[in-house]
């Protein structure tokens, strides 16, 4: 075919389709080629009679092969006829190409010897015809001739994502996929890299690049023809997701996972193809790093599936149907939607058909699952080994899979089979017993899940006194490292180590084998979670709670489920699948000591959402789930994110929180979607005399539901205390309930109405309701909330006549210098009580300054102002300056970040610090001081005269010089703390952003 292609016949197509003119050029710069490229000439004279037909056959006298189309292209290229140049060189990629030859051949290897499917191909090809047909649609360039597609494989772990990304390349190689769409197509197996600390993305592909290709480098120069595929993104030891510089650099190396990442987020060959494999957990972490890409999902088997996988698998009809009978009326027909569960459970089943014994099956979880096909396949009595030798044996198996995964590693060298003491007729006879397969030099067991079970079984087998192994983590390494932030590998063995220990498969496996097998690794791993838990509570570590419950699920023991989930106070939830949501509700029924649940609930009670769970189903896990709600002593807070409910699961929630043994004081429920339409919420908010603390953040309430809102917390049973109604979309119609509420409630003592459009009609309304005497509100928080001048006339009248406010918070308002004025006369009154002002980002000039002194020598009672983001300068501070060191000004708190200081203030800065002896905290972040400005101010903050014990500076921001000035300022005056966002988190938790 190479040399076809190459021929003059085949080349004279490509001169016929030059024009005349272009014809000419191309022989004039046949003529000057030579001489730049060291070739020999072809006589001009030849050459300039030459027609098409003799020009074709000249140039392959001249430059025999390949060197005449190299010639040519060059030159296609400068008669500006780039459209033949790309023809012709997709033509040469397609019909030479060694490199198709090569994946070809390795992939088919893989489909032969790395698979467990042990089904025909027409039957695996049968049952992925959906599954191919969006493959070959998504990759289709659409109308507006968009080449760079991103296509997700989807489904959970098991499903056979990895098959089928094996399988495509297979079939692009061998030419019955994509063609004309990809000129070359690469395979990058995450777990395959882990060994690979740096390379460039030329580096990674020249690794399966055959000598015979042309120069890797040159596949790059039509990326539009190119797709990779991305297998096991699980399986990386350094997570991808982390934040780090992207690379656009082909040739330069970089750590793999910042090689990967560039891919993925298109800094690396942005016109290139994506079809990247994405199991549950690994979507939730990289679906924000994927271009708009297009899902294919992997369902899993259906019942009829199933039968299909039986009938293959066993040729006998009547030993199919025996063998589909056994499972299907029992729990582990469910477990079977995946390919691997039905060749675990087949291959367990005919071993036992072989063996004329009864056919049984009883795996409740995955742990006995594999347990199963374990104690089918190897059974000691036919091994031929001597007793004492099936034992070790097994551990040198288990040995090498666990090193193999503590390692990210999937397959294995002789060598590495000889270090744990497998020798090659071992290899062969675990071969024969289905736990390791043979391709070329190397080992690999038959799945990795299978790999990450006999791993996990290393730490049942070995001995209590065994010293530990230098390359396999301890038991309680890896419950530590599943626990916090681990590959999905690790993870895996982790859920195998839980299901290990319990009785019920520890008893399975020695009744099977015969030896005795460790009994403490229960009390290893709970000491673990103890020592865990505690972290936790000290805010050192981070839990992954999924992992977690879905580790104390495996076990299926209500007695380790309440000694595990009862050491953990605070649990964060994250319902993405019915699935979730069963393993959540067994799990957090046995948390007896819960007191903070974080939760966030999916479309999981939506008719479309999938899954083996009916409505009803979902709806009884569901009550279980909210039951721990009153059966946990010490419940305190529950903080509902961005959930998804239906009518039917809100009543059960609202219901549930409505019982008179729910302890709940704060709710927060963020986002929230239809909530004031449901009377069960209302209901909740009336019947709870624990719940003081409500947070709607973010969740728009029409008028309506303001009213509804006001009423139910005017109810006297009523113990709502502080109410977050942030960003609700509360206009100033609705101000009129709240005002309302504020009459009628003796309870509420906090109202945060943060960016709500309330304007100043709306702030009319509420300072009507502030001046009534029965009135106890104590913290008002009105930021964005469209106030202007005009709102500060209402708000000082209010100010003047209420007993209970002491803090009011106006930042990010039109208030101007004008509106600061109306205040401070309110504020000069004797009958203000205000403790703290809020003025952040209120459009003030040095001009309001006057009046705020005026404020800061008359009015003891006020304790903290906030100016930040104000252009308050230099002139600005001078004032106040000097009204701090009045001996009437009882200010403690200042706030002047961002508000065009330079060190021109820092004198007057200094000498008030060391004259009021009332000020503790002082905000002076993004700000031009300088370092001889802090030098100044660094001499004030270290002479006892000083009582500052806040100053907010990012120390970062300076050069290292003033950085140690501030070091050792810190380290002279031991009351002293320098620290960026001095107050942040303590504003935001009381404006209910943060819980």
């Amino acid at each position: 075919m190479a040399e076809s292609f190459f021929s003059d016949v085949c080349l004279l197509w490509y001169l016929k389709e030059l024009k005349k003119n272009e014809f000419w050029k191309f022989k004039e710069l046949l003529k000057q080629e030579p001489t730049q490229s060291d070739l020999r000439p072809i006589p001009w004279p030849e050459l300039k009679k030459a027609s098409r037909d003799d020009l074709a056959t000249l140039l392959c006298r001249h430059y025999p092969g390949k060197q005449a189309w190299e010639v040519a292209l060059r030159l296609f290229q400068q008669v500006n006829r780039r459209d033949l140049w790309a023809k012709a060189k997709d033509e040469i990629r397609n019909k030479i190409n060694p490199y198709k030859s090569h994946m070809e051949k390795k992939f088919s290897d893989l489909w032969k010897h790395e698979t467990c499917l042990a089904v025909p191909e027409s039957a695996y090809a049968e049952s992925t015809k959906a599954e191919y047909e969006q493959l070959s649609t998504a990759f289709a360039a659409d109308g507006a001739g968009e080449h760079s597609v991103t296509v997700a494989v989807g489904g959970a772990d098991g499903v056979g994502k990895t098959t089928l990304l094996r399988r495509a390349m297979l079939q692009w190689a061998a030419g019955r996929l994509w063609q004309g769409r990809f000129t070359f197509v690469f395979f990058l197996s995450c777990s395959e890299l882990n060994d690979t600390a740096q390379a460039s993305l030329a580096d990674l592909l020249a690794a399966d690049w055959p000598a015979a290709s042309e120069p890797i480098h040159d596949v790059f120069s039509q990326p539009e023809k190119i797709l990779f595929i991305i297998d096991g993104l699980e399986d990386l030891k350094v997570d991808v997701d982390l934040d780090y510089d992207l690379c656009s650099d082909l040739e330069r190396p970089q750590p793999v996972h910042v090689v990967l990442r560039s891919l993925l987020q298109r800094a690396l060959l942005p016109e290139a193809s994506l079809l990247v494999a994405l199991g549950l957990e690994v979507a939730r972490k990289f679906y924000y790093l994927l271009r708009r890409p297009v899902f294919v999902h992997l369902p899993g088997f259906s019942g009829h599936q199933k039968w299909l996988y039986f009938s293959h698998f066993f040729p006998d009809r009547e030993q199919a149907a025996r063998a589909f009978g056994v499972v299907r009326d029992t729990p582990v027909f469910v477990l079977l939607q995946y390919p691997l569960a039905c060749w675990l459970v087949c291959t367990s089943l005919k071993q036992q058909l072989q063996r004329r014994r009864p056919l049984r099956v009883h795996p409740q979880t995955t742990t006995s699952l594999y347990s199963s096909f374990l104690t089918s396949v190897f059974q000691p009595e036919v091994t031929g080994w001597p007793p004492g030798h099936c034992l070790s044996r097994l551990r040198c198996l288990c040995a090498l899979a666990a090193e193999g995964t503590w390692g990210g590693r999937f397959a294995f060298q002789p060598w590495d089979l000889r270090r744990h003491g497998v020798s090659e007729t071992h290899a062969l006879a675990w071969a024969r017993m289905r736990l390791l397969r043979q391709n070329g030099t190397r080992w690999v067991f038959p799945h990795e899940f299978v790999q990450e079970f006999c791993a996990a079984l290393w730490y049942l087998l070995r001995a209590p006194q065994e010293p530990p192994h230098p390359r396999i983590g301890s038991a309680a390494q890896l419950v530590t490292a599943a626990m916090t932030e681990a590959p999905l590998y690790l993870v895996q063995m982790a859920l195998f180590l839980f299901g290990f220990a319990t009785e019920r498969v520890a008893g399975l496996l020695e009744e099977a084998w015969g030896f005795p097998l460790r009994a403490d690794l229960r009390g290893e791993v709970t000491a673990c979670l103890r020592g865990l838990s505690q972290q936790a509570a000290r805010g050192e570590l981070l839990i992954s709670f999924q992992e977690l419950c879905n580790s104390v699920f495996e076990t299926q023991d209500p007695g380790f489920a309440t000694e595990v989930m009862s050491l953990f106070q605070d649990i964060d939830v994250y319902i993405t699948s019915p699935d979730d949501l069963l393993i959540y509700a067994c799990c957090l029924q046995h948390a007896r000591n819960l007191q903070v649940l974080h939760l966030n609930v999916e479309s999981v009670f939506s008719p479309d959402c999938g899954g083996l769970l009916d409505y009803n189903q979902k709806l009884s896990y569901w009550r279980d789930l909210c039951s721990v709600f009153s059966s946990s002593k010490d419940f305190q807070v529950l903080d509902l994110d961005n959930c998804v409910f239906d009518e039917a699961s809100q009543a059960i929630l609202w219901k549930a929180l409505a019982q008179p043994t729910c302890k709940l004081q704060k709710l927060v429920y963020n986002f929230a979607t239809d909530v004031g339409k449901s009377a069960d919420f209302f209901k909740a908010l009336v019947h709870n005399p624990n719940l003081t603390y409500l947070n709607l953040h973010g969740s728009d309430l029409s008028s309506q539901e303001v009213a509804w809102l006001s009423e139910a917390l005017r109810h006297p049973m009523c113990s709502i205390r502080q109410l977050m109604l942030g960003k609700c979309d509360i206009t100033d119609e609705a101000c009129e309930d709240v005002a309302l509420l504020l009459v009628s409630s003796r309870q509420l003592r906090l109202l945060s109405l943060l960016e709500n459009p309330v304007m100043s009609s709306g702030a009319l309304l509420l300072s009507e309701g502030l001046k009534h005497p029965d009135c106890a509100l104590e913290s008002l928080l009105l930021t964005y909330c469209c106030l202007t001048s005009d709102a500060c006339d209402y708000v000082a009248q209010a100010l003047v006549r209420s007993t209970s406010l002491s803090l009011l918070d106006l930042g990010a308002n039109f208030l101007e210098d004008s509106g600061v004025k109306l205040l401070c006369g309110a504020l000069r009154q004797p009958s203000c009580n205000l403790q703290q002002l809020w003025l952040a980002g209120c459009y003030l000039t040095p001009v309001c300054c006057e009046d705020l002194s005026s404020v800061l020598i008359s009015n003891e009672k006020l304790k903290t102002l906030k100016l930040g983001d104000n252009k308050i300068q230099d002139a600005g501070v001078k004032q106040l300056c000097e009204a701090l060191r009045h001996p009437n000004c009882k200010l403690e708190n200042l706030g002047l970040e961002l508000c065009e200081l330079t060190a021109a203030c820092c004198e007057d800065l200094a000498s008030a610090l060391t004259v009021c002896k009332s000020l503790r905290g002082l905000n002076l972040e993004w700000n031009s001081l300088d370092h001889d400005g802090m030098v100044v101010l660094c001499e004030a903050l270290g002479q006892q005269d000083c009582a500052l014990q806040l100053l907010g500076l990012d120390k970062d921001a300076f050069e290292e010089e003033t950085r140690y000035l501030l070091r050792a300022v810190e380290e002279k005056n031991l009351q002293l703390t320098i620290c960026t966002k001095p107050w942040d988190i303590d504003e935001l938790m009381l404006k209910g952003v943060f819980v």
